[in-house]
C-alpha cells in the first residue's frame, strides 16, 4: 500500500507503507514526510492499531497540532483513516492507494484517486532554490529554468565517491512547473522509502537514497513573489557569487567577498543573497561604518571587557555576534585607518580580541562580506584606505552596475516593486513607461522604489506619466 501526497490537487510523490510499518509521522522536525519551512510546527501521526470491534487492524490519526482535517472535519485523536478518506492541511492532502505511480492514477470505478485539497494560501510563489546535502556538505543551487544538477561519482555537481554510485546517477532539472528528477544509476535510487525512476518534486524536503545506501537530502524552496527580488540582467552576477560559495576549499571555509557600486544599486541585497546560500546557521550581522561614530567603532566591532574603560560592560561586538554566520561590513571605505589595520589582523588569523581582553581572544568562523560605493583605488592613492587590506578583501570582488546601464530592467523592476507593495498587477501607460526608461536614476533602485512607494499610497489603478515625477 502507498500513501499518496498531493499539493494543490497535484500528486507530488508516493510513500511506501510495508506490512511491518506501525507508525507514519507527517510533519514535525524528523517526520517520515516533511513539510516546507513555513509549515514547521504542524505534525500528525498515523498509527496502526487493532480494532477489537471489527477484529482487524486499522490506521488511526493522532494530530500533535491543529489545522488537520479528515474529509473536511477537524481531526481528533483516534479518528480512523481508511482508503476512502482524505487528510488535508492547507494546500496539502494525503490518501491511501494500492497504486504507486508518481502521477494521478485512475482507480476502480473510474474515480480519480487524488486528494480533495483545501487551499488556504493562494498568494503567488516561485521556485527560489534547491538545497542539496550529503556527507555533511551542503550546496545551494539558485533556480534557473532549465538548469541541470547532476549527482554522481565523477565530474558531478554533487560528488559521491562510493563505488556503487554511477558516474551519472541522479539528474535534477529545474522547470517553472516543478523540479524533475531521473534515475540514471544502475543500482537505483529511492526517495522517502520508495524506489523511483523519475518524478517531480514540489516544495518540501525529500530524502533520497543513492544506490539504496547513500543519503542525499534535497530541499525545494519557494518564495512569495511579493517577498522576492528581481534579478533581471544581474542574474549572471548572482550565479557568479553562487559559484564562489560552492568552492569552499579555495578559501579555507572563510570566504571574503567585496561588492562595489553606486549608492542604491542593491549591494545589501547581494550580501543577504550570499548569506542565504552559504549554508551557515549563524546570524547575518550588519555593521555600517558610515553610521557609527569613530569613538564607538572599535567597541561596536570587537566588543568590550568589563572595566576595560570607565563604564565599560561585558559585551560582544559585531565579529563575535556573527560567529557561525555572516558579517556584512557596509561602507568599508568610511572605516578609520587605525581600525582598518585591526580588521586586517582578524582576516589573517580569524582571532577576535575584545577591548581590554588580556588573553589571546577567540577564534571566529564566519563569512565576511564588504561593500563600498567608492573607488578604493582612488581612496588608496589619497591615503584613506590601506593597500594591504585592499589586497586581502578584493580576491572575490564584484561591481554592480547602476540602473542607467541596464535600462531593460527598469520596467520589470518597477512592476515587481509595485506588486510587492500592493499585491496586485498595476498597468503602466505608454507615456509613463517612456518616462521611467528615459530617466537616469541617480539614486538607482532605491530611487525607483521611492517612486513606486509614493504611487502605492495614492491607491490609483493605473500608473500614469504624472506619477513618474522625479
Amino acid at each position: 500500500m502507498y500513501l499518496l501526497i498531493y499539493r494543490d490537487n497535484k500528486h507530488i510523490f508516493s510513500f511506501y507503507v510495508n506490512s511491518a510499518k506501525k507508525k507514519i509521522v507527517i510533519g514535525g522536525e524528523e517526520g517520515d514526510i516533511l513539510f516546507p519551512p513555513d509549515m514547521h510546527g504542524h505534525e500528525l501521526s498515523l498509527r496502526r492499531e487493532f480494532d477489537f470491534k471489527t477484529r482487524q487492524y486499522l490506521w488511526a490519526l493522532y494530530p500533535s497540532s491543529k489545522g488537520f482535517s479528515v474529509n473536511g472535519k477537524e481531526v481528533k485523536n483516534g479518528d480512523p483513516f481508511s482508503v476512502s478518506d482524505v487528510v488535508s492541511i492547507r494546500d496539502f492532502s494525503f490518501s491511501f492507494s494500492q497504486f504507486s505511480h508518481l502521477g494521478v492514477v485512475q482507480a476502480a470505478g473510474g474515480r480519480a484517486d487524488q486528494g480533495q485539497t483545501i487551499v488556504v494560501d493562494t498568494e503567488r510563489t516561485a521556485y527560489k532554490s534547491l538545497l542539496v546535502e550529503s556527507d555533511g556538505v551542503a550546496k545551494t543551487f539558485m533556480f534557473r529554468d532549465g538548469r541541470e544538477i547532476l549527482i554522481g561519482r565523477k565530474k558531478a555537481d554533487i560528488t559521491l565517491q562510493q563505488p556503487d554510485v554511477s558516474s551519472e546517477h541522479l539528474l535534477l532539472v529545474m522547470k517553472s512547473s516543478g523540479i524533475y528528477f531521473w534515475n540514471k544509476g544502475k543500482n537505483g535510487t529511492w526517495i522517502n522509502g520508495m524506489r523511483v525512476e523519475n518524478g517531480e518534486l514540489q516544495e518540501g524536503k525529500y530524502r533520497f537514497l543513492i544506490a539504496g545506501k547513500h543519503p542525499v537530502t534535497v530541499t525545494v524552496v519557494r518564495e512569495r513573489l511579493a517577498e522576492s527580488f528581481y534579478k533581471g540582467s544581474l542574474t549572471p552576477l548572482f550565479e557568479k557569487v553562487e559559484g564562489w560559495i560552492q568552492k569552499p576549499d579555495l578559501f579555507g571555509g572563510h570566504p571574503i567577498i567585496l561588492f562595489s557600486g553606486e549608492s542604491g544599486v542593491g549591494k545589501e541585497v547581494f550580501a543577504e543573497f550570499t548569506h542565504s546560500i552559504c549554508g551557515r546557521k549563524g546570524e547575518f550581522v550588519t555593521y555600517n561604518a558610515a553610521a557609527i561614530p569613530e569613538t564607538l567603532a572599535e567597541s561596536e566591532l570587537f566588543g568590550t571587557c568589563k572595566g576595560s574603560f570607565t563604564g565599560a560592560e561585558e559585551r560582544s561586538g559585531a565579529f563575535l555576534q556573527a560567529d557561525g554566520g555572516t558579517l556584512f561590513l557596509d561602507e568599508i571605505a568610511e572605516m578609520p585607518l587605525n581600525l582598518q589595520g585591526k580588521i586586517l589582523r582578524v582576516l589573517e588569523d580569524w582571532m577576535v580580541r575584545r577591548i581590554g581582553e588580556s588573553s589571546g581572544g577567540k577564534r571566529v568562523d564566519l563569512m565576511m562580506v564588504l561593500a563600498t560605493n567608492r573607488d578604493l583605488a582612488k581612496e588608496i592613492a589619497a591615503g584613506r584606505f590601506r593597500k594591504d587590506l585592499f589586497y586581502r578583501i578584493s580576491t572575490l570582488a564584484l561591481t554592480i552596475p547602476p540602473l542607467r546601464e541596464r535600462r531593460e530592467d527598469i520596467l520589470p523592476l518597477a512592476r515587481h516593486l509595485l506588486f510587492s507593495l500592493t499585491g496586485r498587477e498595476v498597468p503602466f501607460t505608454t507615456k509613463a513607461i517612456k518616462a521611467l526608461e528615459g530617466h537616469d536614476w541617480p539614486g538607482n533602485v532605491r530611487e525607483l522604489k521611492s517612486v513606486m512607494t509614493r504611487f502605492a499610497y495614492t491607491g490609483k489603478e493605473e500608473f500614469d506619466v504624472l506619477d513618474a515625477s522625479f
